[in-house]
């Protein structure tokens, strides 16, 4: 049996703050900031579920200066396009 311990020497991920924002069928979850890392990280989780085992992330990384801006265009490009839905009662 090794003696090597990480004990203490990681964050216990379950003490994170996280949010979530659902948007459409994925979930953004942030750490904001991430403890031991004094950064703000985040997760693309597939479908709606980010709690449980149910929970896979697509992606992770960190938040970066810029990105804030590159998803405001992204959601103003939404808005445009859900602006051209003609029926909203079947989406």
């Amino acid at each position: 049996m090794s003696s090597h311990s990480s004990g203490g020497r990681h964050p216990d991920p379950r003490r994170f703050n996280r949010e979530h924002w659902p948007v459409g069928h994925v979930t953004f979850e942030i750490v904001a900031p991430h403890p031991k890392q004094l950064c703000s990280t985040f997760a693309l989780i597939a479908g709606e579920a980010p709690e449980g085992t149910k929970r896979k992330p697509l992606f992770t990384g960190v938040v970066h200066r810029g990105m804030g801006t590159q998803m405001r265009r992204l959601a103003h490009r939404f808005d445009e396009l859900e602006a051209e839905i003609i029926n909203d009662e079947h989406h």
